[in-house]
């Protein structure tokens, strides 16, 4: 209960912030996109948002002496201290991965099919994506013996990431150039998700990945106006929960991309 009511005050939060200053003209679909990806929400909670599971298995292999911290015996406060950059640049990989990968880039579509960009774009991702993203956090925590605090902080962290990027919000000029160069902000996230340029920008939490990996794009004059969504699903239908569950499975020429075109990646 108290964990369902945290996840609601922060997208009421969200949405406020945007209603308070918005950075480009509110979408005339809201009616249409709004309830689609409220109705994923909570199960996308339950595959993805929700901590625990991956909180359990971190406990596990600390308490069995499994993963590569513990194989190490590193101190506690060096699994303390690199889970959530670790984390976060696993994240930064399977992002890549969604968007470099077909068949993963079908799943991934559906987040990037958003025509509008808000707060809502943050809860917009297809059951499947999501049991994907958690599968990939449960195997880093395998794999590596991460330790549970760390876990359940970058958990945290990454979801009100995903809220405050995804946010339709303008920050003051001088707090916003500031801020960009140590968390991502909703205008750097916003050019990942334009038309043109979504094959950069990937990070989750930190920048920095992006800066030192070649992802990196800076923001322009332009990227306010700039359209966002993917090239040939622009029908409003996308948007319907029915079509947003199916998208996954539906070829490129089925969704009515241009003959000879393919998808933006």
């Amino acid at each position: 209960m108290i964990a369902t009511g945290w996840l609601v005050a922060s997208i009421a939060f969200m949405a406020l912030w945007e209603a308070a200053a918005p950075r480009c003209r509110r979408s005339p679909e809201r009616a249409l996109r709004w309830p689609t990806s409220f109705t994923l929400a909570p199960l996308n909670a339950v595959l993805a948002s929700v901590p625990l599971p991956a909180a359990a298995l971190a406990t596990t292999m600390d308490d069995r002496g499994w993963g590569l911290l513990n194989a190490l015996h590193a101190p506690a406060w060096v699994g303390g201290a690199i889970t959530v950059p670790l984390l976060d640049l696993v994240v930064y990989l399977q992002h890549r991965l969604l968007h470099a990968v077909p068949a993963l880039w079908a799943v991934h579509r559906v987040h990037h099919a958003d025509r509008a960009f808000d707060v809502a774009t943050g809860l917009r991702f297809h059951p499947i994506e999501a049991a994907v993203t958690h599968g990939t956090l449960l195997l880093a925590v395998t794999a590596l013996g991460l330790p549970v605090l760390g876990v359940l902080a970058y958990q945290t962290i990454a979801f009100l990431m995903t809220l405050f990027e995804h946010a339709n919000a303008r920050l003051p000029a001088g707090i916003e150039s500031r801020l960009e160069r140590v968390l991502v902000t909703p205008a750097t996230h916003r050019i990942h998700h334009s038309v043109e340029a979504s094959a950069s920008n990937f990070a989750t939490v930190f920048p920095l990945w992006d800066r030192w990996l070649g992802t990196y794009r800076a923001r322009r004059a332009a990227d306010d106006t700039a359209d966002v969504g993917v090239r040939g699903l622009r029908d409003p239908k996308f948007a319907t929960l029915p079509w947003t569950l199916a998208l996954p499975f539906l070829s490129a020429r089925r969704v009515g991309a241009p003959a000879g075109a393919s998808e933006r990646r």
